[in-house]
């Protein structure tokens, strides 16, 4: 009787544990995943960045957004943050970086801008003349709180979440590179996060071209054509969506039309469309453990136009030996590998990283971790390669050295 009772415990053991294996087989580990946006439209009245100095905005066309995704694996936390700005520098992140850390110390914090030139001065150089600043501290004091806060409120509502990834090479006819008309990347690169029920949490989407359909004689702020993409994939597709810049260097532009609104706005709904339409045929993106890796780099600053701006306040960086810190990331969110360059990298450059990164799914993130201006090959600064524009393009570049600089950074992460 005891063998035969020890029999039929044995017996429900093993079911038990047969069981419990079966649900685990079925239950595969996934990412847990959420995404929130907010608003941050400066007052009316701010300056505005981007074309000249003293070009106050006199209203709205459309909301300045800051949104976010937070993914975890519960070891490795992934903060990616996207705002309508000219371009957040390497200060101010470190600053959101912080404010962040104070609540979750190991998060991985990723900063990134669409680069809109209809959104507030948010680097000081657009003031109201070259020795002062157009900078509103108090806007950046409650943009560093307003992100801190909007993380917080993220990550307390992560759900378990699975993933797909695409790639295409997409040449839109709104886009060219001034410069060297035959040098684009024109890859878009879309990752999408869906809850067990199958409803988008977040589509992260990475393009390059400049958001600048609205010229110098705009007063309005706006996202530009990103706010026409925001609008459209809002309008089919649930959860959030963060558009996230790439390679725009030496010259990347939309060509130019009427530079209305209404063009940006139909320019985003083309992009949205293009997403939309090519999102079907996404791979699955299986799970695998995030990986993260960052390193600093020291780029010599030979720009005297940028050192006088430092000397009088009106740039906030600090100099190491005479060069200007800044940062480059590369990290992996399953089969999707990420690299940031931290300013208006050449496309030469984002070719290049996605050489380095040997994979089908890349996204190279363009002003993110720095706004350092352009960077560029270094054939622009010499007299002998005539590229046009160079003349401007080279007088808002820390130097000819940034682009080795950088990619030497990034092949030494990836390696």
């Amino acid at each position: 009787m005891a063998g035969t009772l020890r029999g039929l415990v044995w017996g429900i053991g093993v079911l038990w544990l047969s069981l419990v294996a079966v649900t685990h087989a079925e239950d595969p580990p996934n990412y847990r995943v959420a995404a929130s946006s907010i608003e941050v439209t400066p007052p009316i009245g701010s300056y505005l960045a981007g074309y000249g100095s003293d070009r106050k905005s006199t209203g709205n066309l459309d909301a300045i957004n800051l949104k976010t995704v937070v993914v975890t694996d519960q070891a490795t936390t992934l903060v990616l943050l996207t705002l309508d700005s000219i371009g957040l520098t390497r200060p101010d992140i470190l600053r959101i970086q912080s404010a962040i850390h104070s609540f979750n110390p190991t998060a991985r914090v990723i900063v990134s801008s669409t680069h809109t030139h209809a959104g507030p001065d948010v680097v000081g150089i657009w003031g109201p003349a070259l020795w002062r600043s157009g900078r509103d501290e108090n806007y950046i004091s409650n943009l560093v709180k307003q992100a801190s806060s909007l993380v917080r409120k993220t990550h307390s509502r992560l759900v378990a979440a699975s993933s797909r990834v695409l790639s295409v090479d997409h040449a839109f006819a709104w886009v060219e590179n001034v410069s060297e008309p035959d040098l684009l990347d024109s890859r878009l690169a879309v990752l999408q996060f869906v809850d067990a029920q199958g409803t988008t949490i977040a589509t992260l989407t990475n393009y390059a071209c400049h958001p600048t359909v609205l010229g110098p004689d705009n007063t309005l702020v706006s996202a530009d054509y990103v706010q026409g993409f925001y609008q459209s994939m809002s309008a089919n597709l649930s959860g959030e969506h963060l558009f996230f810049q790439g390679a725009i260097g030496g010259w990347v532009q939309p060509v130019e039309g009427d530079r209305s609104h209404e063009l940006a706005l139909q320019i985003g709904e083309q992009l949205a469309e293009t997403v939309l339409e090519q999102l079907p045929h996404a791979d699955n993106n299986a799970y695998q453990p995030l990986e993260y890796l960052e390193q600093t780099v020291d780029v010599p600053l030979d720009n005297w136009g940028f050192r006088l701006l430092i000397w009088l306040g009106v740039l906030d960086r600090e100099l190491y030996g005479g060069a200007m810190r800044t940062e480059v990331a590369w990290f992996k969110i399953g089969d999707a590998q990420f690299v940031t360059h931290p300013g208006e990298t050449s496309p030469a450059y984002s070719l290049a990283s996605r050489t380095l990164l040997n994979t089908r799914h890349s996204f190279v993130l363009g002003l993110t971790q720095d706004a350092m201006g352009y960077i560029l090959k270094p054939e622009y600064f010499s007299a002998d390669v005539p590229y046009p524009h160079a003349e401007y393009l080279t007088s808002v570049s820390v130097g000819e050295t940034a682009g080795p600089k950088v990619m030497q950074a990034i092949e030494d992460i990836v390696d």
